[in-house]
């Protein structure tokens, strides 16, 4: 479970949106899955699950750098297994974050 938010990286006040990735200071699911929300496929040609809101908890962070800017989020372990095999051209640097 997520005490502390990885945005604001304050602690999460309510038990119960904690254990639903959700920060109660952030307003957001900033404790679940980034691929589909802060991380989105541009190409619209093929849907991938990088177009949709994933919907299970991040657990692995990244600093992942698209076009011309840089993005901080957690990936759940399917989107983290993708981003690890180095096959998404859209993704120019990946750097898998400590926690």
């Amino acid at each position: 479970m997520c005490r502390t938010c990885p945005d604001c990286g304050r602690s999460i006040r309510d038990r119960e949106a904690a254990r639903l990735g959700f920060c109660d200071r952030c307003r957001e699911f900033t404790g679940m899955c980034g691929a589909g929300r802060k991380i989105v496929c541009p190409d619209m040609m093929s849907i991938t699950s990088w177009h949709t809101p994933c919907t299970h908890l991040g657990g692995t962070a990244w600093e992942i750098t698209m076009g011309t800017g840089q993005r901080h989020t957690l990936l759940c372990e399917t989107h983290d297994a993708q981003m690890r095999s180095g096959r998404l051209p859209w993704v120019k640097l990946a750097v898998p974050q400590r926690r």
